[in-house]
C-alpha cells in the first residue's frame, strides 16, 4: 500500500513539473545554456528577454486562461479531465503560441530552429485539439513527442548538445507517459496517438519554415 502511494506521488510530480505548459520554456532554456551555437551573434541580453518572453506568454497565459474558465465554471477542474473541458484550453493555447511564433519570426528574426520548434508548438496543439473533438489524446506524451523530434531535427543541423536533449526527451517523455498511465489518465491508445501528434507537428513545421520562410 505505501509503495503504491509513494508511486502515485510520483507520477502526480512527473505529470506536474513536466506538463505541457513548461516545456517550451524548458526547451528554450536548454537551448540558450546547452546549445549555445544556435544563437551565434546574438547578444546575452537578448536571449535572456526572448526566454521572458517565452516563459510569460507560454505559461502564464495558458494557466490564467485555465484558471478562469475554472472559476467561471465552464470547466469542473483545473486537471480538466473531461473531453469538452480541453477545448477553451486549446483554442487560447493555440492562439498564444501561433502569436509567440510570429513575434520571433516577424519582429525578432529568430534562427531557424527557434522559428521550427516555435511553430511546431502551435502545430502540435491544433492536432492536439482537432483529435480531441472526437476522442482524448495526452497532452503530455504530444508534448514530448514534439521535443523528441525536434532533438533529432535539432541533431542533424549539428546543434550542439542535441544527443543529449534526445535522450532526455526519450527518458522523460516515457516517464511522463508511464505515469498518465499508472494515474489512469490516459489509456496505452492516447499515450501513442500523442506521442505521434507531436512527431508530425514538429516535421511539418520544419517542412513549412524551410520552404515557405528560408
Amino acid at each position: 500500500m505505501q509503495q503504491n502511494s509513494i508511486t502515485k506521488i510520483a507520477s502526480k510530480a512527473i505529470s506536474i513539473v513536466f506538463h505541457p505548459v513548461f516545456v517550451p520554456t524548458m526547451i528554450f532554456a536548454f537551448l540558450i545554456f546547452l546549445s549555445p551555437n544556435v544563437f551565434f551573434g546574438l547578444p546575452e541580453k537578448t536571449k535572456t528577454s526572448w526566454l521572458l518572453i517565452i516563459a510569460y506568454t507560454s505559461i502564464t497565459f495558458p494557466l490564467l486562461t485555465v484558471f478562469l474558465l475554472w472559476r467561471l465554471k465552464f470547466i469542473e477542474s483545473m486537471q480538466m479531465d473531461g473531453l469538452k473541458e480541453r477545448y477553451g484550453p486549446l483554442i487560447a493555447s493555440m492562439l498564444f503560441y501561433f502569436w509567440i511564433f510570429w513575434v520571433f519570426h516577424k519582429q525578432f528574426a529568430a534562427p531557424f530552429l527557434i522559428q521550427t520548434f516555435l511553430l511546431g508548438v502551435f502545430f502540435t496543439t491544433v492536432l492536439t485539439f482537432l483529435n480531441s473533438i472526437f476522442f482524448k489524446v495526452s497532452m503530455h506524451t504530444s508534448a514530448w513527442g514534439s521535443v523528441f523530434t525536434f532533438a533529432i531535427m535539432a541533431a542533424c543541423m549539428n546543434m550542439q548538445n542535441a544527443l543529449f536533449l534526445i535522450v532526455a526527451s526519450i527518458l522523460i517523455g516515457g516517464l511522463v507517459g508511464s505515469a498518465r498511465l499508472y494515474l489512469q489518465a490516459h489509456n496505452i491508445r492516447q499515450i501513442w496517438i500523442g506521442y505521434i501528434l507531436g512527431v508530425l507537428g514538429q516535421i511539418l513545421s520544419f517542412l513549412i519554415i524551410k520552404i515557405a520562410f528560408f
